[in-house]
């Protein structure tokens, strides 16, 4: 076993040693299981023979599974089918010449592992199940190594065979990923499950971002994909801080209020503060609101689509537009997530009496949620200093690449809120009619509560469901057919019927005997000794 870092490694590990310290901190440092899925993490990034790195993700994998196996049973096969898919492209692909037979197999088998469409429909099954402090390494680390062999094999290993289509098959599964991702959030009523969806768009959204890169540097213009690479880079580095918070977040809402479940929670920002605060931060980065950890990313993305779209003919015209419509609905509802995410659960009125009695947690999931919403700020705030530290990074993937400095300025533009902020409330207190009056806020539409019912009718103020059924409606219209049953609505998003597939191959796959299973191996041993004849003869 041999290993050697470099920027692109040690980038990674930047990435991951701020969520594994948190989770630790959280109450995983307890579980050898846990530690042998860290140890994976670590060898794949720092490997540098195909031996060392095949061997830390498959330790990766298989500690995963396990921790997933032990919190629900029911996800556990789909995951293991997934990460035997996984090792089933990568292996072969470590050991062949570059061409695009190996990119293929790559982008085949880190997509899976990292849920991209179309093999994403493992992760938000298999990322709510285990511990929350598992759930947020999973998400905010695990798919980052998936991305990591990615990046390296497709920029540097199998760079001397690259090309455009390369970056077009990444640009349209980030697409596809980022849409539907942002659609399953949007539906999902479950805290977890809603996380996990949201993951699923941005690994798309990171994903789209290499695409253009990959696309950018085959055309020869290293100004487009070193812009493009800063996005998806900044993207991943966003992402890896502020998932893991809100997973871990989850978790104390599970301990506390006992459920999950968006429709059985509300008003606890009262009785969590601590958690409420790092929530909401975790959700403005989520949404790309200003001001927060997501916004920087996004302005370089939607930068990098833009100037594809003037370097080529009229069909690059027409299919970067179409990417930027795609991303800007996605988006949209990416942003309705959030604010039913935090909304739905934190603000309002207790839908249950665990949910009016939940407090915050003890002081090791504040400090680690702490430690996470500090990294955030600075990489909210700072975009810019992220960006040159990358640089070193950028320049190994492109070479000769050239930076394109970031104009938004979220440091200038609070210190200047700030200000204005302290004038008004000057001009207030000199200035403003003395005296006070009271009044109702605005109340979302229910009305006061009896007194028999001192929290409220929960059902007089908007639940998640509720909150969704507008895109529920919008979707079954143009998607269900006649006389459908509105139950069937996600079968018919795009690529779900090829999910229900692999879902009931992963269940054949469990009740096959060992003779079948060894007759698979052999198979799948000689295709492979057969691609790589054919190969070498040419």
């Amino acid at each position: 076993m041999h290993f050697a870092p470099d920027p692109l490694s040690l980038l990674f590990l930047l990435l991951l040693l701020p969520q594994v310290v948190a989770a630790a901190i959280a109450g995983m440092r307890a579980s050898p299981t846990y530690w042998v899925f860290v140890a994976g993490i670590f060898v794949a990034l720092l490997a540098a023979d195909a031996f060392t790195l095949i061997f830390g993700f498959e330790l990766m994998s298989a500690a995963s599974w396990l921790l997933v196996l032990r919190g629900d049973r029911k996800p556990a096969t789909l995951y293991a089918a997934t990460a035997m898919f996984s090792a089933a492209c990568l292996i072969p692909a470590l050991f062949i010449p570059a061409s695009g037979l190996a990119f293929l197999l790559i982008f085949a088998g880190a997509g899976a592992k990292a849920g991209l469409a179309p093999l994403y429909s493992w992760l938000p099954l298999a990322h709510p199940a285990p511990p929350a402090g598992v759930s947020a390494v999973m998400s905010g680390g695990m798919v980052k190594v998936a991305l990591y062999i990615l990046v390296r094999y497709a920029f540097i290993v199998l760079a001397p065979a690259a090309a455009p289509w390369w970056g077009i098959l990444l640009i349209a599964a980030g697409a596809v990923s980022v849409f539907i991702g942002a659609l399953r959030a949007m539906l999902e009523t479950e805290m977890k499950t809603l996380l996990a969806c949201s993951t699923v768009e941005h690994v798309g959204l990171i994903s789209t971002g290499l695409g253009i890169a990959l696309y950018a540097k085959a055309m020869g213009d290293v100004t487009l994909a070193a812009l493009a690479m800063q996005a998806a880079l900044l993207c991943a580095v966003c992402h890896a801080l502020y998932k893991p918070m809100l997973f871990i977040g989850a978790g104390v809402v599970k301990q506390t209020a006992g459920t999950t479940s968006l429709n059985e929670l509300g008003g606890l920002l009262r009785g969590m503060p601590v958690a409420g605060f790092c929530c909401l931060l975790g959700a403005a980065g989520m949404a790309a609101l200003p001001l927060g950890p997501g916004l920087a990313p996004i302005l370089l993305l939607l930068h990098a689509i833009m100037s594809a779209a003037g370097t080529g003919g009229i069909l690059s015209r027409i299919g970067f537009t179409a990417l930027l419509a795609v991303l800007g609905m996605a988006e949209g509802l990416a942003l309705g997530a959030a604010v039913r995410f935090f909304g739905i659960g934190f603000l309002g009125r207790p839908r249950s009496l665990r949910a009016a009695a939940a407090e915050d947690s003890g002081p090791a999931a504040k400090l680690a949620m702490g430690f996470l919403a500090v990294g955030c700020a600075l990489v909210a705030l700072l975009p810019g200093a992220v960006l040159s530290l990358m640089q070193p990074v950028v320049a190994l993937l492109i070479p000769g690449a050239v930076f394109t400095t970031l104009g938004y300025q979220p440091l200038i533009l609070l210190l200047l809120l700030a200000f204005c902020a302290i004038v008004l409330l000057g001009v207030l207190y000199n200035f403003a009619t003395r005296g006070e009056r009271e009044a109702e806020t605005w109340n979302g539409g229910f009305g006061a509560a009896p007194a028999w019912l001192p929290f409220g009718e929960p059902a007089t103020q908007p639940s998640a469901t509720g909150f969704a059924e507008p895109v529920f409606r919008a979707i079954a219209s143009t998607m269900l057919p006649r006389g459908g049953d509105a139950g069937e609505i996600l079968l018919l998003v795009p690529l779900a019927r090829l999910n229900l597939r692999l879902i009931r191959l992963a269940e054949y796959v469990r009740r096959a005997t060992l003779r079948q299973r060894l007759a698979f191996v052999f198979a799948a041993l000689v295709m492979f000794l057969l691609a790589l004849g054919l190969i070498t003869s040419r």
